[in-house]
Formats: C-alpha cells, structure tokens, sequence
C-alpha cells in the first residue's frame, strides 16, 4: 500500500500545478503566436495547415502535463510503501519476553445434565470436581492453570493463571445442567493458548465429558486448529458408550494428545490423575525454542521511484511535442 507522508502538502501542490498547468496550456500558445506573427507574416499559413494534426497532441501533451505535475507533487510529499516482513526475536529478547511466562494447562470439565448421574447419592460430577481440586493444588507452581465448565455453552471460565485458589473456586463452582456442545469451550481455550504458542512456550488441554456433543461437526473444525497450534488435547471419557468412547478417540489423536476412559464412577479420579499428570509432565518436559518470530512494519521511501517515472513521462511529452511541430527542445 502507498501511503504519503504530507498529504495535505500533496493536495496543495497537485491542485496549484493543476491550476497552473490548464492554464499555461491554454494561455502560452495563444501569446506565443501573437509574438510570432508580428515577426513572421506566414506564420498563420503555416497554422492553418498544422492546425487538424496537432489537435490530437495538444490534448496528449496536456495529459502528459497533468501526470508530470501530479508526480513531482508526490515526489515532494515524501510517498512511502508499508512492507510486512517476519524477524526472528533473538534470545536474549526472547527470555525476557518468556521469563514470567509459565506453560499452561487448561481443564475443560463438561457439566451437562447427563454429569448428575451417579450412585449412592454421589455424581459423576461430584467425583470429578473433588478430584480436580486435589490435582490443580498439587499440580507444580511452575504451571499456570485455566479452568472451563461448560454445558451447551461456557458456564465459567478461568484463563490460565498461577492464582491456583481462583481456579478452585470456579471447579467447586460448578454444577449439572444443560445439553452438550464441544466447540464453544474448544474456542475459548484455543484463544487463551494461542498467545502462548506464539512465543514457543508448550500448552495442554484436559478435556472432560460423558457424552457425545450436538455440534459435531461444528466442533470438529476446532480441532485443525489445535493442531496446527501444537496444543494436544487429552481426553477423559466417562462410561461404556463406544461413540463417545470413539468421539473422545478421535479428538485426541487429532490433536496429539491421548485418550483415557473411566468405565465406571469407581475408576474416574484414578483415570482424571492419569489425564492431568500426563498433559502436565509433556509441558514441562518440552523446552521452549530460542528462536521466535514476530512480524514488523517497514516504510520505504519510493520518492527516487516516483522521480524516474516523472523523467520518462517528460520525455514522451518532449516527444509528443516534437512529432506535433518538429521541434525537440
């Protein structure tokens, strides 16, 4: 894109050579010819017969005038060309960028109605916030956590944070109700964890649920985006159900995480410390790179560019001139 650095100051310039051009291309020749033909008495001869062929040069040679007026004005007002380009953060910039920076994990818990389910009077819900507690305040303080609950929509959210209290208030928080979508808690960690994928520094997703979404193939487009981010998705399927079991299967070999199912109410918190302990040791064992790349604007003058094409233009307008009366300069 040009932009100009003046631009008023072009306006100015563009309108006054304007001006000034229109007028001495219709004023010169007519004082020009009545000095001439007090000299020379066969001047108007002359100019009737030319008068047919230099009609059409007249009208090139004003356009000419106009763009050659137009580019020395641009010239003048300093334009410039804004180029994008990527540049690589060099180390010790990056670890300053990254030296407060703690990989996350954020914990995706699905609190449909399906998640009251349970036995002797405790759900399936109950278990896994007991357990999830336990797991985020033992989970390393070199890891910052993010909670999600969600049901057909975000119930309560959490960006990951070392505030490892706020996060357990959101988990004991939570509570059963509703239909069950994946895409709109997919969308929101995939925000939070970006930004952190930028600067090279790992990330992990738990992902909790007992039943299939009614936005499957909604949610499904989410996951190229994990993908392509590096943001493994770890799954906890709780029950029997093979689609569900399959669906959970699915989400974590597309994104390069691992899937886990809790068969039973028995066995979830046992299988919940599988999931966390495993998306937590892979953050923290991965290094971050010390290279990073972020992209920059550049102005370049193009005023030199500008100049060149306003030298050819005046070149085809001496040209113009001299095929319409034979004369170069």
């Amino acid at each position: 894109m040009i932009k100009i650095a003046n631009t008023w100051l072009f306006i100015v310039l563009s309108l006054a050579s304007l001006i000034q051009v229109v007028f001495l291309h219709y004023q010169y020749p007519r004082v020009y010819s009545r000095i001439y033909r007090y000299r020379h008495t066969l001047v108007s001869y002359i100019a009737h017969r030319l008068e047919r062929r230099r009609g059409n040069s007249r009208a090139l040679s004003l356009l000419l005038k106009i763009l050659i007026a137009t580019l020395i004005s641009l010239a003048i007002a300093q334009p410039y060309v804004v180029v994008e380009r990527e540049v690589y953060i060099g180390s010790k910039e990056l670890a300053e960028v990254t030296m407060n920076i703690h990989p996350p994990l954020v914990i995706i818990l699905d609190t449909s109605g399906s998640m009251s389910e349970g036995k002797n009077g405790v759900s399936k819900l109950d278990i896994a916030k007991s357990t999830l507690v336990q797991l985020v305040n033992t989970l390393s303080l070199t890891i910052d956590v993010g909670f999600i609950d969600f049901a057909d929509m975000v119930k309560r959210a959490v960006g990951p944070t070392s505030n490892r209290v706020e996060v357990v208030e959101a988990i004991k928080a939570a509570s059963a109700g509703g239909g069950t979508m994946y895409q709109y808690p997919l969308s929101t960690a995939l925000n939070w964890l970006k930004p952190y994928r930028d600067l090279n520094v790992t990330a992990s997703v738990v992902f909790v649920s007992d039943g299939l979404p009614s936005d499957l193939h909604e949610y499904r487009r989410k996951l190229v985006e994990f993908k392509e981010a590096g943001i493994p998705i770890y799954t906890v399927f709780i029950g029997l159900e093979n689609e569900g079991i399959e669906e959970m299967e699915y989400i974590a070999k597309e994104t390069g995480g691992k899937a886990y199912v809790a068969t039973t109410i028995d066995e979830l918190a046992s299988v919940l410390n599988k999931a966390v302990s495993r998306a937590s040791e892979v953050i923290q064992r991965v290094e971050v790179s010390v290279q990073a790349k972020k992209t920059i604007e550049e102005n370049i003058p193009i005023g030199n560019i500008v100049l060149g094409l306003t030298v050819i233009l005046y070149l085809a307008y001496r040209f113009t001139v001299y095929r319409s009366t034979g004369v170069s300069f």
